[in-house]
């Protein structure tokens, strides 16, 4: 077995567990569209008075002032400050800002943020995300659909980073056509890693619970990444060794070791991506899992990991390690 080992650095956990059949229509990949986000923190909306005053008020009667029913977005698990952002449309800087966070990579579960709304800046521009044409450079592969014994149908791929820099935020979208080329079903996920460095890959999945009857087509595409820029400070880089898989219960376990290659920073959380192929190179499974650190773990230190996975169809003809290191929280 070919085993495609891979050491970067750390983002969300997802597990994927369902087995089933191999779903055959061909899936058709294509860039669908790209959101680009300005530089730089977006600066405040300056508020702007519009009550009118009565010819003669009355003495001592306060004038009310009309405020709007701010958005909350209480934190959860797997929230990060680019998910949110484009859940509710608007600019990262602009979210940071109306909040202000310091550090967006430690975001706290409970943590209520508000959402800035879509007036513009003192800068002329918007907090509100626009989507331009121009094609997202990262590929998507290894696409395959899973029938589950429920009736629901996983689909299964990974996006592979070909730019010359770490990106973040990518988002993935799978619509579904009937026999007439009309689309009858489509939803988004995002890539299992948080932060994806050049040439290297991330697997994703999009399960349909109720999947339409007559699809006979798919196409799949990335509708959104962004260039981690400063955040890519946050991550620590290390190193992957004797990394071994073998089979387990009808499942794969893979282990190995982590080392911190870091010459001066200590990784405080710690996790790792499998991702399992069949032999045409399809993605027949992957789960992301945290390592259990005793403390940061300092510059040339190493942690082992074991990772057990289910996946689809028959046993892996190959599979690929993405270890994940974050710096400790302040």
């Amino acid at each position: 077995m070919n085993r495609t080992i891979a050491g970067v650095l750390l983002a969300a956990a997802l597990l994927i567990t369902a087995c089933g059949q191999v779903i055959t229509p061909e899936p058709t990949v294509a860039a669908l569209a790209r959101t680009s986000v300005p530089g730089g923190a977006a600066a405040l909306p300056t508020p702007r008075l519009t009550a009118t005053a009565p010819i003669l008020p009355p003495a001592d009667t306060p004038t009310p002032t009309l405020t709007p029913t701010p958005i909350i977005h209480v934190i959860v698990s797997g929230d990060t400050l680019y998910s949110v952002a484009f859940e509710y449309g608007v600019n990262p800087d602009a979210l940071q800002a109306a909040n202000g966070i310091e550090d967006p990579r430690f975001l706290s579960i409970g943590q209520e943020l508000i959402i800035p709304t879509g007036e513009e800046t003192n800068g002329g521009t918007s907090n509100l995300l626009l989507p331009t044409p121009t094609p997202e450079p990262i590929n998507v592969r290894g696409v395959a659909f899973y029938e589950t014994p429920v009736g629901s149908l996983w689909c299964l791929g990974e996006v592979v980073n070909t730019t010359s820099e770490p990106l973040t935020n990518v988002q993935v979208r799978v619509m579904l056509f009937d026999a007439g080329g009309a689309l009858v079903a489509e939803a988004d996920a995002f890539a299992a890693s948080d932060l994806i460095a050049s040439g290297e890959r991330s697997p994703f999945g999009i399960l349909f619970t109720t999947p339409p009857p007559g699809w006979v087509n798919s196409q799949v595409g990335i509708v959104r990444g962004e260039a981690a820029g400063q955040l890519a400070a946050g991550y620590v880089p290390v190193t992957l060794s004797d990394v071994t898989s073998e089979p387990a219960d009808g499942r794969i376990r893979v282990s190995g070791s982590v080392m911190n290659s870091s010459a001066s920073q200590a990784i405080g959380d710690l996790s790792v991506i499998v991702t399992t192929y069949d032999g045409a190179g399809l993605v027949t499974g992957f789960r992301q899992a945290a390592i259990e650190l005793e403390g940061p773990l300092a510059p040339g230190g190493s942690v082992p990991f074991s990772v057990q996975l289910s996946f689809h169809g028959d046993v892996p003809a190959d599979f690929h390690v993405v270890a994940l290191a974050r710096v400790p929280a302040p």
